[in-house]
């Protein structure tokens, strides 16, 4: 399903068939060879699986770059590549690949998604639309179903880049095998998932957690993908297409709960009461779900009252069909988990990485725990090394670093395990639990190994703090860079009469809106120890943000360039005065 028009239209999957026999015909016309590399440079839409899946018959190797890339950075991807075919969304895209062009030689043909297309464009750029004008003649597709059964499950099938937060990125080969194995064990792992019917696609497709939990698995199984607008429109959608699942990192989440937090605080009291009474009957039967116990029937009539008061409600924000959703990418906030939970939509969070298909680790609707990332899959082995990094080995690991084999024998274990770069523990009933990155430890001056994740959910956990990063790497003490929330910030001043005339910069340093920042700070404080505490703070003028440089497209902020960018701001705080 995709958006034209104003309204949703949906392509058959004979159709789809038709569309990628199309694809593949004419990429082969233009001598696309097997084992070739195609490149993706656009937002999710119908056309980036028509592209993709078309190349795939053709036996290419896909890759795709964010749409949010600049040009440098996705020249660095088609030169790694040497990718012979790149599709593009729009006139945006190609502009960024035109201001490149000289240094992707291998490049043989660029085809754009949006048109009408214009002849003032270089002869070698094409509309998408060229390769769908021939049905594939016989010769052809017998061609095709020749490739098909000359690949193995040791091919490599797609090369995923990787976020690149502490270097260059990586391209990481996944394999055939790799994906068709992970897809097996994971509906193993979660069991009937016939209900999952609707998957609403808004995380970019160049996240390796999309590509496979949001599409392959869809086409897998037969279901239906729907392709949001984009995040701007993304709660119009929901209610448009009625999801039954769909991919998310935590931040989707966490600002769809500081929204329903924040609109109960200027309810009125009457609200305030129905509110506080569902959401505390919610938990108590939130966690009696996930012991697996039957709820009470004095409960259970409770309940239902509290769903037709309030979780009904919320529950449209999603379009109020949904089974369940996956959080991945990040640490969830086991308090933003149960929250959800209390109001009966269901976050189960994994663990994994590009590395390993995606998932290593997930919980289960059947079988979760909030504040873990759930049981390995069937088949896939989970270990914790002397350091507490932890070791995956199983079908789902990849084959290689693409022409890099430095850095893939540097990542594996003598005995073939690979190594994550993520601390944690295994608990008794053999659920994994992740406390930090290891590039992201902060080893203090006085020796203290600390993972920075627990301070940055507990300061973010407020209702004014939106973001944190932490800092102290061979200090003496901890500080944070915070960010603040804009809406809950202009509510308050609003509320107490000080917002007219004052800017964002005037805002943030009104004494009550320190005050209430300090009193955050303070109180994520009291619950961590003395060595861990954050000792300054300052707060940043302007959000985090992929166009600032700060954070990657998949949200995870960048180490290095925070550093670099507000070294002198993170200096201050540590002067003796």
């Amino acid at each position: 399903m995709f958006k034209s028009a104003g309204s949703y239209k949906t392509i058959s999957y004979g159709e789809l068939h038709d569309i990628c026999f199309r694809v593949a015909s004419a990429l082969m016309k233009r001598g696309l060879q097997h084992g070739d590399r195609i490149a993706i440079f656009s937002r999710n839409r119908v056309e980036w699986a028509e592209a993709d899946a078309g190349a795939l018959l053709a036996g290419a190797i896909n890759s795709a770059i964010y749409s949010s890339s600049l040009p440098e950075e996705a020249a660095f991807i088609i030169q790694d590549l040497e990718a012979s075919f790149l599709f593009v969304e729009d006139e945006a895209q190609l502009q960024k690949i035109l201001a490149v062009r000289k240094e992707i030689p291998s490049v043989k043909g660029i085809f754009t998604f949006s048109e009408p297309f214009t002849a003032s464009d270089p002869s070698w750029v094409f509309p998408f639309s060229v390769l769908l004008q021939e049905a594939p003649s016989p010769e052809a597709v017998r061609r095709i179903h020749e490739l098909a059964e000359k690949i193995t499950g040791e091919d490599a099938m797609c090369i995923i880049y990787t976020s690149g937060t502490t270097g260059s990125p990586k391209g990481v080969v996944l394999t055939h095998n790799n994906y068709v194995r992970t897809l097996e064990m994971l509906i193993e792992h979660v069991g009937d998932i016939s209900k999952l019917k609707r998957n609403i696609s808004f995380l970019p497709l160049a996240h390796a957690m999309e590509r496979f939990g949001g599409y392959y698995l869809i086409l897998y199984t037969g279901g239906c993908i729907c392709y949001a607008e984009g995040l701007g429109t993304i709660v119009e959608n929901f209610r448009e297409v009625k999801p039954n699942y769909f991919i998310a990192v935590p931040r989707v989440f966490e600002k769809i709960h500081a929204k329903i937090t924040q609109g109960v605080r200027s309810a009125s009291p009457v609200r305030k009461a129905i509110f506080s009474w569902a959401l505390g009957l919610g938990k108590k039967a939130g966690h009696l779900k996930m012991k697996g116990e039957p709820l009470p029937w004095h409960v259970n009539i409770l309940h239902r009252v509290a769903d037709a008061l309030l979780f009904k409600k919320v529950k449209g924000i999603f379009g109020g069909e949904l089974v369940f959703s996956v959080s991945g990418g990040a640490p969830l906030s086991k308090e933003v988990a149960e929250f959800f939970a209390a109001m009966d939509i269901l976050i189960i969070e994994g663990w994994g990485a590009t590395e390993a298909t995606t998932p290593s680790t997930l919980n289960s609707p059947h079988d979760y725990r909030f504040g873990t990332v759930g049981k390995p899959l069937p088949h896939v082995e989970v270990r914790v090394a002397e350091d507490g990094e932890l070791e995956v080995k199983g079908p789902n690991i990849f084959k290689e670093y693409w022409r890099n084999p430095e850095e893939t024998n540097a990542t594996f274990t003598s005995d073939g395990f690979y190594r994550t770069g993520d601390i944690g523990e295994i608990d008794e009933e053999g659920r994994v639990i992740i406390t930090d990155r290891k590039k992201e430890l902060i080893i203090t001056s006085g020796g203290k190994n600390i993972a920075s994740a627990l301070i940055v959910n507990l300061l973010s956990g407020g209702r004014y703090i939106e973001m944190a990063y932490v800092h102290g790497d061979r200090r003496n003490y901890l500080t944070a860079l915070l960010v603040l929330d804009q809406n809950a910030v202009q509510a308050i001043a609003e509320h107490k009469g000080f917002r007219d005339n004052l800017s964002w910069p005037e805002l943030v340093k009104h004494p009550l809106v320190v005050e209430r920042i300090q009193k955050e700070v303070d109180a994520a404080n009291e619950q961590i120890p003395r060595y861990m505490q954050i000792k300054y703070y300052r707060v940043l003028p302007a959000p985090f943000s992929i166009e600032g440089g700060e954070m990657t497209p998949t949200m995870k902020l960048k180490k290095r360039v925070i550093e670099d960018k507000y070294k002198d701001l993170l200096d201050s705080m540590y002067k003796e005065s």
